[in-house]
């Protein structure tokens, strides 16, 4: 196999998503309006035409191009995100519970049953018997307690919820857990889904130094930053030995180069994300794989905290309706991707009546008056990572937003890890180009994380009791009709605060050759490979 080229790394653990790509926007002359190729509905799931390989054939190493690698296989750490070392988190500690994409709901994975009470304040948790981690010791309620407390003190991705809501949790017996929450919550599932729900094993520190121990599928065999992480299939897993003898991943430098490397076969599975070009090529080619979009997965992040020009709400409105995500895509990728302004896709599931902010130049000059009135000098300084799909949206932006009075000085960072010092860590910044990045498949904790006021993962500051309230709302709703009831008003309010701007949805296209198969969608673009197998 020839030698891939490795540069992408994810240092950081968010609560949403980490984007620092560009958005693959597309053409409409509505700027809530979504379209791929011209088409207003896509297809999101499984799609393409898999071959019927047989009977499952033991063997191989399967290497998968991911998006970015993890730079640790802690769970409290690492957000458990398909683009950022979910699929490796998840072969190495298995899930409590697995998101089924076809039926759109979570059912048991590692745990036996996780079943709510008539009021949605005790959870009860039953484990597989004789479940043991990879080092032999077992899986028991006393380990996934300590695995809890462990995530919590780490502050892991969600934590706060979990910290905020919980009353109590107890072991009951060695193979049960019961939860008491102070209040409903019926999205919990998520939570035992992503990080909270891949159990570390105690085990893990006994050396002082944090070691990748857990109960799924494969065992971490070797790490070599910035070139490959090698993990090998356990023959004491409790689902079974899985087919494969290694998984190997490997992060190649964005989504062509992955597509490139698919092509030649180097790869046997690939994540394609923010490339329309990439993505169709691979479609085209007849390639398998999952098809999803990450609403709001490209946005224009405003600094709200005192001392910043965002503090002033007409200046966060001002921004809004200067920018047309249609205008930014038509000049960025030809019309070929899904601009929005809305916090969901209009394809999402979510997506209601509620209209987003339209582009509207005139009103945005008429508040920006006020501001400047009032003492604003219309400044803004504009955080843009110089990738080149980023430095064009950054350049639309400032376009845009110069047309109606303001003066952008963009402030290049030369690295991702600049965007996150700046923006993510220090702060340092009127706006920036990033992501807000909300999954399909757990819309509460997205939109908590990135919107509540208490969040340590609202990374804009952005504060408004009428959406605290509406959170509230959103994670008492037990329904996707009541959720998305809530979402309608969610969106409204983001039309009247606007904590960010959306510029729009950023697809990904988890691909793999047609010799492939077993492969099985998780939440946030994670993949599970204890099935998965490859025909000779």
């Amino acid at each position: 196999m020839a030698r891939l080229a490795l540069v992408r790394l994810a240092g950081v653990a968010m609560a949403g998503s980490l984007l620092l790509a560009g958005c693959a926007g597309g053409g409409s002359d509505d700027d809530t309006a979504a379209s791929p190729s011209g088409d207003q509905e896509i297809q999101l799931g499984l799609v393409g035409d898999q071959p019927d390989g047989g009977d499952p054939v033991a063997g191989g190493t399967l290497t998968f191009g991911t998006q970015a690698a993890a730079a640790t296989m802690d769970p409290a750490k690492t957000a458990a995100r398909g683009s950022s070392g979910g699929s490796e988190l998840a072969a190495v500690y298995d899930v409590l519970v697995r998101y089924s994409s076809a039926d759109k709901k979570f059912v048991p994975q590692l745990a036996k049953s996780f079943e709510a009470s008539a009021d949605g304040l005790t959870w009860t948790l039953k484990l597989r018997e004789n479940v043991k981690f990879s080092d032999g010791t077992p899986l028991d309620s006393a380990a996934v307690l300590w695995s809890w407390d462990r995530y919590t003190q780490n502050r892991g991705n969600g934590s706060e919820l979990w910290k905020m809501n919980l009353d109590s949790a107890v072991a009951a017996d060695p193979s049960t857990v019961v939860v008491k929450l102070k209040k409903a919550w019926p999205e919990l599932e998520a939570m035992m889904a992503l990080g909270q729900g891949m159990i570390v094993a105690p085990t893990s520190m006994k050396s002082g130094t944090f070691q990748p121990i857990g109960a799924g599928p494969f065992v971490q065999e070797r790490y070599a930053p910035n070139e490959e992480r090698v993990l090998a299939a356990r023959a004491d897993y409790w689902g079974g030995k899985p087919y494969l003898d290694k998984l190997r991943f490997v992060a190649l430098n964005g989504p062509q180069a992955t597509w490139e490397s698919l092509k030649s076969n180097q790869l046997q599975v690939g994540y394609l994300r923010a490339s329309a070009t990439a993505i169709s090529d691979a479609r085209a080619a007849g390639l398998p794989g999952y098809l999803s979009f990450l609403n709001a997965g490209s946005a224009e992040m405003i600094n709200n905290r005192e001392g910043r020009p965002g503090a002033d709400v007409r200046v966060r409105q001002a921004i809004a309706y200067a920018t047309s995500p249609t205008a930014v895509d038509d000049r960025v990728d030809e019309g070929k991707g899904r601009p929005s302004s809305g916090l969901f896709d209009p394809s999402s599931q979510w997506a209601g009546d509620v209209k987003p902010v339209a582009h509207d130049p005139e009103k945005a000059k008429q508040l920006l008056a006020e501001a400047k009135k009032d003492g604003y000098n219309g400044e803004l300084k504009y955080v843009v990572l110089q990738e080149p799909r980023d430095r064009a949206i950054g350049l639309a932006v400032q376009a845009q937003l110069q047309a109606v009075g303001f003066t952008v000085t963009i402030m290049p960072a030369n690295s991702a890890e600049d965007v996150v010092n700046n923006v993510y860590i220090k702060r340092d910044f009127d706006l920036a180009h990033a992501g807000l990045g909300l999954y399909e498949d757990i819309p509460f904790l997205g939109l908590y994380t990135t919107l509540q006021s208490a969040s340590p993962s609202n990374v804009v500051g952005y504060k408004d009791a009428q959406m605290d309230t509406l959170l509230g709302e959103l994670q008492a709703a037990g329904t996707v009709d009541a959720k998305k009831a809530v979402i309608g008003k969610i969106q409204q309010r983001a039309n009247e605060s606007v904590p960010s701007v959306s510029l729009g949805a950023i697809p990904s296209y988890i691909a793999w050759q047609k010799n492939v198969h077993g492969v099985t969608p998780h939440a946030t673009d994670i993949m599970l490979f204890d099935k998965a197998w490859m025909k000779p």
